[in-house]
């Protein structure tokens, strides 16, 4: 829903979770409008006439309303969040699922794109929000054409955070002493580490995984052999060699295995 007059108040002057996309991505325009804006030297943009916008703003009461009606519990509708530690620093929930204690961002998409894509465009968004309330996760419910809403579970990713927060500060602090931001190139998304592949057909696998599968066990036996020549090794020995291999002990008391005499 459209921001009321005590949202604006409480966000005004501060760094808020639907604009830091632009300073995470790189994007030059938009960072500098965002400055402009910050400064007072530009008007916030008006987005009331984007319909992609508004269709998302009309559908996210629905949304939290179907989230419940699925069983989850929803609070915190439109309360704007102050950074625990920095006053520049707030973002304005959409919504808090209460069972998991973490913020539930809306989105209504067309529907042409993998849901992996969406996730990633809202990750600086999504990290803002979790920064800003303490979460280890936010839930991301989106539309995707005339779709029933996909929910997924966002983890927080501390170097990401880590990251955001450094560029916030940085472009603030330009926004404080009046002087245009330094763009930084893209960072990069966090790592969903929760797919599965199938490499049967790709060649290259297949040959490594026949070399790793032929030296298994050979590999175990050489570290067996390597334990056993070790174990003989008297304790006063700088140096121990026969048949092929010699065993150094350095300075620190450790042991080396070599091939050579």
């Amino acid at each position: 829903m459209p921001l009321t007059a005590a949202q604006i108040e409480a966000r005004a002057g501060k760094l808020t979770a639907s604009r830091v996309a632009a300073l995470m991505k790189g994007d030059a325009e938009a960072i500098m409008r965002l400055y402009r804006e910050m400064i007072g030297e530009e008007p916030e943009e008006d987005l009331s006439d984007v319909w992609a916008v508004q269709l998302g703003s009309c559908t996210e009461s629905l949304q939290l309303d179907w989230y419940e009606a699925k069983g989850g519990w929803i609070a915190r509708r439109g309360e704007v969040v102050n950074h625990p530690l920095h006053d520049w620093a707030a973002c304005t929930l959409d919504g808090w699922v209460i069972d998991l204690g973490c913020p539930i961002e809306c989105k209504h998409v067309g529907g042409r794109e993998p849901l992996e894509v969406v996730i990633e465009r809202y990750q600086p968004q999504m990290h803002w929000q979790m920064e800003c309330t303490g979460a280890t996760q936010c839930a991301l419910s989106v539309i995707m054409g005339a779709n029933e809403p996909i929910v997924e579970y966002v983890p927080r990713d501390v170097d990401y955070v880590v990251e955001l927060m450094d560029r916030g500060a940085q472009f603030m602090d330009f926004v404080h002493r009046r002087v245009p931001p330094v763009v930084l190139p893209p960072a990069a998304s966090p790592i969903d580490a929760s797919k599965v592949y199938d490499f049967t057909g790709n060649n290259s696998w297949a040959v490594a995984a026949l070399d790793w599968m032929g030296t298994e066990k050979q590999a175990k036996t050489a570290a067996d052999a390597e334990k056993r020549l070790k174990a003989m090794v008297p304790a006063d020995a700088k140096k121990c060699t026969g048949h092929g291999v010699r065993i150094t002990r350095d300075r620190a008391g450790r042991l080396s295995l070599r091939a050579g005499e």
